[in-house]
């Protein structure tokens, strides 16, 4: 926890704190997306959120090809023994 001198900018605070980032960086306070000319008030608390490394989507859908079909390995929503079995007569 860092204090820094009233009505500053997003911009402003991170100088004085000595605080690098990388374009990209996104802001924010109290978890509401913010922009480097937003002024701060006592109390708020400045979160700095880094640009993402890869695509998200890109890799779940990887990973997803990788395993392989899910129904087979859990038997289907109820798990094997539970399946509904026709019998003949």
């Amino acid at each position: 926890e860092e204090n820094v001198t009233d009505a500053s900018t997003v911009r402003e605070a991170l100088k004085q704190l000595s605080i690098a980032v990388l374009p990209g960086t996104g802001f924010s306070v109290f978890a509401r997306r913010v922009t480097e000319e937003t002024v701060l008030k006592e109390g708020d608390r400045l979160e700095i959120a880094s640009p993402l490394l890869c695509d998200v989507k890109k890799v779940r859908s990887e990973r997803a090809l990788k395993q392989g079909d899910i129904r087979v390995v859990t038997c289907g929503r109820h798990g094997g023994r539970r399946q509904v079995v026709a019998t003949k007569d």
